[in-house]
């Protein structure tokens, strides 16, 4: 079973966080690091630069909103690199996101690694999250717009004809 890692990336609000799935194909997914880190665009580009990435399994999400688009032009708009996407979804488009993540936590596939310093965070922040999305595209902390863009299935590739 090949197991994929996503690393959901946002920068809005009041702070940032880099949350870290993984994905074992079978539609187990497994929350492996949480991180909050200041609303301070050097912060999370250099610990965007830090983590591991492997292009043959690796999916990296930056969110588009607040700070999103600047992280993404000083990570050097990675577009062209394997296993980077900027998330672009806007107002009711981001639904999506919390689908995704409503459908992983009632078929109880969503589960989180032992350990994690940010549990507490987290567990609060998904307490009140958005479940549906209104035109203003809110969905909750950082942590949950985090967590949702791990959670989501990576994108199809697109086929060649």
């Amino acid at each position: 079973m090949t197991l994929h890692i996503h690393h959901g990336v946002t920068i809005a609000g009041h702070g940032s966080a880099i949350v870290t799935v993984e994905h074992d194909g079978a539609g187990g997914l497994v929350v492996t690091g949480i991180e909050r880190l200041p609303f301070d665009l050097s912060a999370v580009v250099a610990r965007a630069h830090r983590l591991p990435h492997d292009p043959n399994k690796d999916l990296f999400v930056v969110d588009a909103e607040g700070l999103g688009r600047a992280l993404w032009t000083a990570l050097g708009s990675p577009d062209h690199r394997r296993g980077w996407s900027l998330y672009t979804g806007r107002g009711f488009e981001r639904q999506g996101l919390v689908d995704a993540l409503v459908v992983a936590v009632h078929a109880d596939q969503l589960r989180f690694a032992a350990g994690l310093d940010e549990m507490p965070a987290m567990t609060k922040a998904l307490t009140t999250y958005r479940r549906e999305v209104r035109e203003d595209g809110l969905l909750g902390s950082e942590l949950v717009v985090a967590l949702c863009l791990a959670v989501r299935p990576k994108p199809p590739v697109p086929k060649v004809m």
